[in-house]
């Protein structure tokens, strides 16, 4: 059986959201806010979403059509985060609660137009 290779810019949106969970979680304990860690785990489920994104996802092409993902060596990708990204997430924490694929078309949305 023939099994898919992550695209290697889904797995850079899945670090950047992975890294931002951590964040998350630790002001959550830091803060004991409940809220604050419910934002950190439905960070954690756009992470887990963004891993099994296909190159021809409307959220990869966006993102990589606003210029998000920068080539690095071996086949990998790094996620470029702007203020508008910034503040998309930063906005999970207040407000209404979003799972992980409303998270995914947040940042899309966030990127703009290329």
């Amino acid at each position: 059986m023939l099994t898919r290779r992550p695209d290697a810019r889904a797995l850079a949106l899945a670090l950047f959201l992975r890294r931002w969970a951590g964040a998350f979680s630790f002001s959550a304990d830091a803060l004991d806010s409940p809220d604050t860690a419910l934002a950190g785990m439905a960070l954690l489920d756009a992470a887990q979403r963004a891993e099994q994104l296909a190159p021809d996802d409307p959220v990869i092409i966006v993102l990589s059509e606003a210029g998000h993902f920068e080539p690095m060596p071996g086949g990998h990708a790094r996620f470029v985060e702007t203020v508008e990204i910034r503040h998309a997430v930063l906005r999970l924490i207040v407000g209404r609660t979003f799972d992980g694929g409303q998270i995914l078309a947040v940042i899309a949305s966030a990127s703009g137009p290329p």
